[in-house]
């Protein structure tokens, strides 16, 4: 319980500091986010929230400054060491600022949570990380891969960009269901590079970050067919490419936050919900609802220029205590008979 409230009053402490106002926003929603393989919980009427990013939104776009939440959130068939059904997020929107922004949030959050939870251990602290680096996810897949990537490749071409490694990664495309995606080439490349993005991570991503354990890693500049939410641009660091302008932050070896330059087109919102919904037909899976008021809001009045971030409190408290399983911080649900 010490180790929670401190973990909790650090957070707080630092994000009130920087100037965000601490919101609270429904945990049963009419929709939720619609993602290709996050299943939400039903609650009728509603769904149990799997993150507080749509409710957070309207409230930006109806005139809320930065905003923070601490919040419990809910995903179906989460198990295991890392995973639960039941957790705790921390999302945060900076308005008028860009990711690099939240991402120097994301260092100062987790340094704040480190040093709270050493404050109430009786065994030795585990360190934060010394460093913060940014790699680009592109050209570093490209180069572990030891193939070419550009980012922007459509289904076949990454197909066919992937042949001389595929063995090697498992084959990561045999999941994607070329005869049921070809008619939507968005919903295509989606599908093809969300595959080849967690068999690179696997195969790849985890080793390399494991030598790394030291250092915290910010993954930056996703494919743009991984966008989601988050803005696809110009690259920051190379003008010829375009990216989406999503990070993910990963510390001792584990990823702990996402974050994005924040999409705020309705009309292209719209068809990545589409896309997605694409997606899981393609798998057999059902469409997820679409939060129309919150594409209503995107519209007008409109979500003001910012960026934000989620990060995995539960995750974050583990890995400041040094231990390997969600089970050894937080209650556990008993087993369903």
């Amino acid at each position: 319980m010490a180790v929670w409230d401190a973990a909790l009053r650090a957070v707080r402490s630092e994000l009130r500091g920087r100037g965000l106002a601490e919101v609270l926003t429904p945990l049963r929603l009419p929709a939720v986010a619609v993602e290709p393989f996050i299943e939400p919980i039903a609650a009728p009427p509603g769904l149990l929230a799997t993150s507080p990013e749509l409710p957070m939104k309207r409230l930006l776009c109806r005139g809320a400054p930065s905003i923070f939440q601490v919040t419990p959130c809910f995903r179906a068939a989460e198990h295991g060491d890392l995973h639960r059904e039941e957790f705790h997020m921390v999302e945060w929107y900076r308005v008028a600022a860009d990711a690099p922004a939240v991402r120097g949030d994301v260092e100062r959050v987790v340094e704040a949570v480190f040093e709270a939870v050493a404050g109430v251990l009786p065994e030795p602290p585990v360190a934060p990380p010394r460093a913060w680096i940014e790699a680009q996810a592109v050209p570093l897949m490209a180069e572990t891969l030891g193939v070419t990537l550009r980012g922007d490749e459509d289904a076949p071409a990454l197909r066919a960009a992937l042949r001389p490694v595929s063995a090697r990664l498992g084959d990561p495309l045999a999941t994607v269901r070329d005869d049921r995606l070809a008619t939507s080439p968005r919903a295509h490349a989606l599908a093809a590079w969300t595959a080849l993005f967690s068999a690179w991570c696997d195969v790849e991503l985890d080793p390399w970050l494991a030598a790394r354990r030291d250092t915290g890693v910010h993954l930056v500049e996703l494919p743009p067919a991984l966008a989601a939410l988050s803005e696809v641009a110009a690259s920051e660091r190379d003008a010829t490419r375009t990216v989406a302008h999503r990070f993910e932050s990963h510390v001792h070896g584990r990823e702990l936050a996402n974050g994005y330059r924040e999409l705020r087109d309705a009309d292209e919102q719209r068809r990545r919900f589409a896309d997605v919904n694409a997606l899981r037909a393609s798998l057999d899976e059902p469409a997820l609802p679409v939060d129309e008021a919150f594409l209503e809001d995107l519209r007008a009045p409109g979500l003001p220029p910012c960026a934000g971030v989620a990060l995995g409190l539960d995750r974050l408290v583990l890995l400041a205590c040094g231990r390997r399983r969600l089970a050894d911080v937080a209650l556990e649900l008993p087993a369903a008979p």
